[in-house]
């Protein structure tokens, strides 16, 4: 068992993750590192809980938000972010980091920083760097899709500052960016977390799959994305079984403590509601009921989830053998 999406930072607790480390059984672990509160980096309290860690840490780093700073752009107009994103890939790998975590594709981060568009010409030279040395990246992009409808977005959802009206980037702009970028870098050794944000529009993600096949995914939640697969579980299973090696779990333990600026200590039944959440679609083979739990699953009414029950093999793939195939 890896958990390849983990964030850390030393306020959750180093103590508290080492607990979930080994009650779930976990033989490594992949810190995938973004800003705490947005800008605080984190690339060192996740090197000082690999030097302790029982198992095999892998780190992946982020890049810092000061490269997408605009005041000092020179007045010929030449972007100065090639050179910026050169020297944090550099940095990174010459710490020690496994490959690099990108939450620049979430729109509120987007926006907040006036991330270029990713297709642009000054991204070229570093996903032509990223794709010739084959350095993994993990790159959120967009949210789930009623992030941007007003009519179906949580309202948790919007206290958060993840409804995304007109001002910010729309996904489907961005799907298509990241496509024109995979055109033109075939060989880029990259992942989208979350089903790529794409659960309910399977057949789509399989064209895409198909036309890239250096490209992965994770199951990492958004529960949502659970309650999409169910929805269609013949379809599901298929998928799961088709893209045996493509498929990565995590968990996204930490996720809701990086994102706030005051310190938060890690969520102990937070992290097992989503180890439980997880699990017990891909394993269960029958029909089985799943209710709010207070701790991750929260809010919603009980439902039938139809469990993939997916054989030993393909389970040994998607919990371990994958993520070790993606960095080697």
């Amino acid at each position: 068992m890896i958990d390849a999406h983990i964030h850390y930072a030393a306020s959750v607790g180093m103590e508290r993750l080492n607990k979930i480390i080994h009650e779930a059984g976990l033989e490594a672990v992949a810190l995938q590192c973004i800003p705490k509160g947005g800008l605080l980096p984190v690339e060192e309290d996740a090197f000082t809980f690999k030097e302790q860690c029982a198992v095999p840490v892998y780190v992946f780093g982020g890049i810092s938000r000061s490269v997408y700073d605009t005041a000092s752009l020179p007045t010929d107009g030449a972007s100065p972010l090639p050179g910026r994103l050169d020297r944090e890939v550099t940095r990174l790998l010459d710490m020690g980091c496994t490959g690099i975590k990108m939450l620049e594709g979430k729109p509120d981060v987007r926006k907040r920083f006036c991330v270029p568009d990713f297709d642009s010409p000054v991204w070229e030279s570093y996903w032509t760097r990223l794709e010739e040395e084959q350095i993994p990246v993990y790159m959120h992009i967009n949210d789930p899709e009623e992030f941007w409808d007003a009519d179906n977005v949580a309202d948790y959802v919007k206290k958060a500052g993840w409804f995304y009206d007109s001002t910010f980037v729309g996904n489907e702009d961005q799907y298509a960016q990241m496509l024109h970028v995979l055109e033109r870098h075939p060989r880029l050794k990259i992942l989208f977390p979350h089903f790529f944000f794409l659960s309910k529009q399977l057949e789509r993600l399989s064209k895409i799959l198909n036309a890239f096949p250096e490209i992965r995914i994770d199951i990492t939640p958004g529960i949502e994305l659970y309650y999409n697969l169910s929805s269609q579980a013949g379809r599901a299973r298929d998928f799961f079984l088709t893209y045996r090696d493509r498929i990565l779990y995590g968990t996204d333990i930490g996720a809701r403590a990086l994102i706030r600026s005051e310190n938060v200590p890690l969520n102990l039944e937070e992290c097992r509601s989503r180890i439980k959440l997880i699990r017990g679609y891909l394993e269960t083979e029958s029909d089985y009921l799943l209710k709010s739990d207070g701790h991750y699953v929260v809010e919603r009414p009980p439902v039938i989830m139809h469990g993939l029950g997916l054989p030993r093999p393909v389970l040994d793939d998607i919990y371990s053998n994958n993520f070790l195939d993606f960095i080697k």
